[in-house]
């Protein structure tokens, strides 16, 4: 068949032109026109992950208390533009409508912008469903559920410590256990988390820099556990000292108002109130004041009926690693002050062993047991000190768990080791028909990915322990 008159001109008219262009005129328009192809391509990927960019979702997203924990909640994000409002959906677990609450950006020195929303008149003891507004319009965060605090005397709940976090993936290798205990958390979902101090580890870890950034990437690790569980922190030596900053640190944070801008704080949950104290030298113990205002803290909640008065802090009094012994001068100023206000249950962290006391009475001087059961005790007791540490990050001392000092243990010993990464779990079961306890469950994990262990379970109980 063939061709149409019109091609068999157009062929003849370029065949001449196509035998007089020079070969590397020719080489040059191909390199052109792949040149300009790869512009192209290049140009569309780049605007293709501009646009993806600047619709990142909302991060950094955890809960916290400022208010009453039964009936309130607080949410802290971080997105980049600041022109994009702080705004919360939220609604009863199952419902279709949402709801919004209104807060206000925070100061702070991450990438960004950091947001505030107080969500108020929820109802006690219930699931919620949430939301956070990202950037540009559509961009919103995954929905989470959020849960607020039972009313005294009514539910119970569980608190998880964990502290000596670290940065995951760290160059050192030290932080062997960190991904491994942020997962085990998340999956237990307690209702509050104690953050014990020593996060990020600055002095030691720079591939974050400057401090902002690592303190965003410890928020952004700790999400998985924080939007879903309060998460009411103290701080450690790390984040006041050794080239770290408290007031970069706090400004994260969202607190109650409490002493001294807010180092030291307390929030009641059910029949439970917590105290965060500021306890960050290994010999220096606290000031007057703090320990007035400590004391006022614990009267007044057992004026008002709590049945357990439970301090966290970051060093601790009884600590017989190598890495970071006890602080003997807070044991001498915390020991009688707790003996004689009530208190039973003490956790504190850094050094990187699990330590567990008998209930001791007559601190500092005779440091005496009042029992030696391993599994169970009453209001009649003394006050048991736990040392929960390392939650991921190995010493640097070391470069393992901390040595204990000596093969045998004191006498004021219940349990310890230092052969796993740690966490531990505060059950809390209100009197109601029955008498009311605080089951304690300490986790070990080895940060392999086998599932995580009780290495040590005690309780206290409000009635007798053969009830």
């Amino acid at each position: 068949m063939s061709r149409r008159p019109r091609e068999k001109r157009l062929e003849q008219r370029l065949r001449p032109l196509g035998a007089t262009l020079p070969k590397r005129l020719i080489r040059w328009l191909l390199i052109a026109a792949l040149t300009l192809t790869l512009v192209f391509l290049g140009a569309t990927a780049a605007y293709s992950a501009y646009k993806n960019y600047r619709r990142r979702p909302p991060d950094q997203i955890h809960l916290a208390w400022l208010q009453n924990p039964a009936t309130t909640m607080t949410v802290v994000w971080r997105t980049y533009r600041d022109d994009t409002p702080s705004l919360v959906e939220y609604r009863l677990k199952g419902a279709t409508d949402w709801q919004q609450a209104v807060g206000s950006h925070l100061p702070s020195g991450t990438d960004g912008v950091l947001h505030d929303v107080t969500i108020e008149d929820l109802t006690p003891n219930t699931t919620y469903e949430y939301r956070v507004k990202g950037d540009y319009w559509s961009v919103w965060s995954d929905v989470a559920t959020l849960r607020t605090a039972p009313l005294p005397n009514t539910k119970s709940f569980d608190v998880i410590y964990l502290a000596d976090t670290g940065l995951v993936g760290r160059k050192d290798g030290l932080a062997t256990g960190t991904q491994q205990i942020v997962d085990e958390i998340a999956k237990l979902n307690p209702l509050v988390v104690l953050a014990g101090g020593d996060y990020a580890y600055y002095d030691k870890d720079r591939r974050y820099k400057p401090l902002d950034r690592a303190i965003d990437t410890w928020f952004n690790q700790m999400m998985p556990i924080a939007h879903q569980s309060v998460m009411m922190p103290t701080f450690g030596n790390h984040e006041a000292l050794l080239g770290e900053n408290f007031t970069l640190w706090s400004q994260r944070f969202a607190t109650p108002t409490g002493f001294d801008d807010n180092r030291n704080y307390s929030f009641d949950v059910g029949n439970a109130h917590f105290i965060s104290i500021f306890a960050i030298y290994e010999q220096q113990g606290l000031s007057k004041a703090t320990l007035k205002w400590i004391e006022d803290d614990i009267q007044a909640a057992k004026a008002s009926g709590k049945d357990w008065v439970i301090p966290f802090m970051h060093v601790s009094a009884f600590a017989e690693g190598a890495s970071h012994p006890s602080n003997l001068a807070l044991r001498a100023q915390l020991g009688p002050l707790f003996e004689r206000t009530g208190v039973k249950l003490v956790l504190s962290s850094h050094d990187q062993a699990y330590e567990r006391t008998y209930p001791l009475v007559d601190v500092p001087k005779s440091m005496t047991p009042t029992s030696t059961s391993k599994t169970c005790y009453t209001q009649n007791d003394g006050v048991t000190w736990i040392k929960t540490s390392p939650g991921g990050k190995k010493s640097n001392k070391s470069e393992a768990f901390s040595i204990f000092k000596n093969p045998t243990p004191p006498a004021w010993t219940a349990y310890r080791n230092n052969t796993m990464h740690v966490f531990t779990q505060l059950h809390v079961e209100p009197a109601g028909e029955n008498q009311g306890e605080v089951q304690v469950k300490t986790f070990g994990v080895r940060g392999d990915g086998s599932p995580p262990v009780v290495i040590d379970s005690f309780k206290y109980a409000t009635g007798t322990c053969s009830s």
